[in-house]
């Protein structure tokens, strides 16, 4: 437990080796997908279909680039292995009409199969808030960790650690919110400075019908606490209202062009996509997160495979 934990303090990669040197040398082999089963302790719950359709594309173009992770299923399973790391590449699989596919196969404990599936998504930048709080939570537990020591096994500040946590404390329903992207994790953030649940779905119906900024809500919640119930109209709730500085046309019309460009571009790559700058000079930045991203954004700029190991050494 204590030579796992100095090495989840690396990342994932100090995670793999450790079950590589117990496993000694690691082949790759073409595995059934028909026998791989799920990894249980896999704490992403959300696997977007337009994302996971890019990566089939790929697959059925270029094959799987990166082998998936598995061990030898525990006894009593109907499957001859369990993933360890790489269901998004397994369902892209499936969803490209493949048969089997690349896979390494380690010795590895049961232990250690949760913190790998959890380390492999905390590291991806989409991961869903509450996935990532479940994830945390499941790592904090089985490790036996403080806040403070889960924060720097996984490379993290205590406060955002502590932030993420937090969200496990809301009702189930504003966490089902957060989950779908109703909500941000912000705006839940915010609910928590409401003690009342009833208070907390009022404020929660607000958000979602009238839009409010995380800054709105932190000040209604603030009003809240302080008087026990809500401004009795809206025009007694505007002053709670940030002002907004009024942008000037050219700005407006730069600010409108890239704001549409960026969404375009977001509906077109299979990754995180930021436009800096201004309609005369910026950038635009595409972000990948794995070597599936990778590999799906890559087949979407035209280009035939993502650069393997071998050709980057």
């Amino acid at each position: 437990m204590a030579a796992m934990q100095r090495g989840l303090g690396k990342g994932l990669d100090a995670l793999l080796r450790g079950a590589a040197d117990a496993s000694g040398d690691v082949e790759v082999r073409q595995l059934p997908l028909d026998s791989i089963a799920p990894n249980p302790n896999q704490p992403r719950r959300e696997f977007p279909e337009a994302s996971l359709q890019e990566l089939a594309e790929s697959i059925a173009a270029q094959g799987v680039i990166q082998p998936v992770l598995v061990r030898r299923a525990p006894g009593g399973s109907e499957k001859s292995y369990e993933l360890v790391a790489g269901e998004r590449r397994l369902r892209a699989s499936l969803l490209a009409g493949k048969t089997h596919i690349p896979a390494q196969v380690r010795q590895i404990d049961d232990t250690t199969s949760l913190v790998i599936a959890i380390i492999e998504n905390l590291q991806r930048e989409d991961l869903n808030p509450l996935d990532e709080a479940q994830g945390l939570q499941q790592l904090q537990t089985r490790l036996a960790l403080s806040q403070e020591a889960l924060a720097r096994q996984v490379g993290k500040s205590r406060p955002a650690v502590a932030n993420a946590l937090r969200l496990l404390q809301l009702p189930q329903a504003i966490q089902e919110q957060v989950r779908s992207g109703g909500v941000s994790a912000g705006h839940a953030r915010a609910l928590l400075g409401i003690a009342d649940v009833q208070a907390q779905q009022t404020l929660l119906e607000r958000i979602l019908h009238e839009e409010l900024s995380v800054r709105e809500v932190e000040a209604l919640a603030a009003w809240w606490k302080e008087h026990g119930a809500w401004p009795d109209a809206m025009e007694a709730a505007a002053p709670l209202r940030p002002a907004r500085r009024t942008p000037s046309k050219t700005t407006g019309q730069r600010d409108v062009l890239l704001t549409a460009l960026q969404s375009r571009l977001k509906q077109t790559f299979p990754c995180k996509v930021a436009v800096r700058g201004s309609a005369d000079k910026g950038q635009i930045v595409l972000s990948y997160a794995s070597m599936d991203e990778l590999q799906a954004l890559t087949h979407k700029l035209g280009l035939s495979e993502a650069p393997s190991q071998e050709e980057a050494l």
